[in-house]
């Protein structure tokens, strides 16, 4: 896409709501999930329609907003309901040898928000070079999302 074509997208309000980051940071742990809750998670990140993004971009929250309201559909839930899951953590590594940490955080059941340790903006901004520069992530499962709440 065109630099011309990006700004236009970006001043109608043409975004995704995913950045090429958070897509690769969720891919990333889609590709280290059991059989079973990959259609949930495909799910769950494809009914995603509200990014909310703190400061300096450490922290986003993920939501499925309906009617202004966030939506808990529980036929998508994962079956593991804790309260707030640590699901993973994924090691980015820039070909400068930079490095950011992204937790990657369930609650009650639904994909809810990925903490960076430091600000991920120069993340962000080398995955929207062209040609795109070497990145690589390694995700680590922290929680078993196919297995129901231990009481």
């Amino acid at each position: 896409m065109s630099i011309l074509n990006k700004v236009l997208s970006f001043l109608v309000g043409d975004r995704p709501i995913l950045s090429d980051l958070k897509k690769l940071v969720l891919n990333s742990i889609k590709n280290s999930l059991t059989s079973i809750v990959i259609p949930i998670w495909y799910q769950q990140v494809q009914t995603i329609n509200k990014v909310q993004r703190l400061p300096r971009s450490i922290e986003v929250n993920f939501y499925r907003m309906k009617n202004g309201k966030p939506q808990f559909d529980e036929s998508l839930a994962f079956p593991n309901k804790t309260e707030e899951l640590h699901v993973a953590t994924v090691t980015v590594q820039s070909f400068d040898g930079k490095t950011l940490i992204a937790n990657v955080w369930s609650v009650k059941g639904f994909l809810f928000s990925i903490e960076y340790n430091t600000s991920s903006d120069y993340f962000d901004e080398l995955l929207g070079m062209e040609p795109k520069p070497k990145v690589t992530f390694h995700c680590k499962l922290v929680a078993q999302l196919e297995l129901p709440q231990l009481s």
